[in-house]
């Protein structure tokens, strides 16, 4: 761990977050039932430079966020119930962000292709979603398997409209997923997730989903601590991640463990 950065109490419930390298800035959200907006931190210091309303969107449960050259998309993914059927991914101009105080979103909704039940079981589903990244101009979602802690990964077109999620692949990670970042430069996903005692990982996965496919799975709790609820990440360089962490107070063993919404800096080392 490199440094850990302050960041407002308007953004405690930070989740997925991206970089934006030109301004060294980092986007941001609150996840469910927070208001429809986008928040600008700096990535030195975690000041808040900016607010953007998101003016034909609702924030039902907002768990994710990625980029291509030209938008950023937010995942209203989040479904904790497994009951959700108005699943959407916002798409967002970079140059609307850039000059303005109030978008408007392009909007991709989907269903999963494999989804028969739409019974209400609070995290008993693999429907809940907080990992979404673009990949081979395509968007790729990981799950959040509640039921059996893998992820399953599916994939939507990057247009606007309804369409279907299709299955491509499934691993088995032994810890619940809540972000997912894909690098070219180094052609490598990374991604944050937690267990049942919130003890914190960092997922790896290189050669995705082939013959040569590796998944190693990372302790971060050994240099952060236990009872983290790490929510996103964000690559900063081919060898630096920025990983965002939610305000939370939760009681393992007896004891009660407050968190502050931070982010922070890692590089990673071979």
């Amino acid at each position: 761990m490199d440094k850990k950065i302050d960041i407002p109490h308007k953004v405690s419930e930070v989740s997925g977050i991206v970089f934006f390298k030109g301004k060294q800035e980092l986007i941001t959200f609150n996840d469910s039932g927070g208001k429809p907006e986008l928040y600008i931190l700096s990535a030195k210091t975690g000041r808040l430079k900016r607010t953007i309303k998101v003016k034909n969107a609702k924030n039902i449960d907002w768990e994710s966020i990625t980029a291509d050259d030209k938008f950023i998309y937010v995942g209203d993914t989040g479904n904790n119930y497994g009951n959700r059927k108005n699943l959407v991914i916002y798409k967002i101009s970079k140059k609307a962000i850039a000059k303005k105080n109030v978008v408007k979103a392009k909007k991709i909704h989907f269903a999963y292709e494999d989804q028969r039940s739409f019974v209400t079981k609070i995290h008993l589903t693999n429907y809940d979603c907080e990992a979404i990244t673009v990949h081979k101009k395509e968007i790729y979602l990981f799950t959040k398997n509640w039921e059996n802690h893998q992820t399953n990964i599916y994939r939507l077109p990057l247009t606007k409209g309804k369409h279907i999620a299709h299955k491509v692949h499934q691993i088995d990670i032994g810890c619940l997923l809540t972000s997912m970042s894909y690098c070219s430069g180094n052609d490598t996903f990374m991604g944050t997730a937690y267990d049942k005692d919130y003890k914190s990982y960092l997922i790896k996965i290189n050669h995705f989903n082939s013959r040569n496919q590796k998944v190693v799975k990372y302790d971060l709790y050994k240099s952060i601590g236990f009872a983290n609820q790490v929510e996103g990440l964000a690559w900063k360089t081919n060898s630096t991640l920025y990983i965002s962490r939610e305000a939370s107070e939760v009681k393992l063993r007896g004891k009660k463990h407050k968190r502050n919404q931070k982010l922070i800096q890692i590089s990673l080392r071979d």
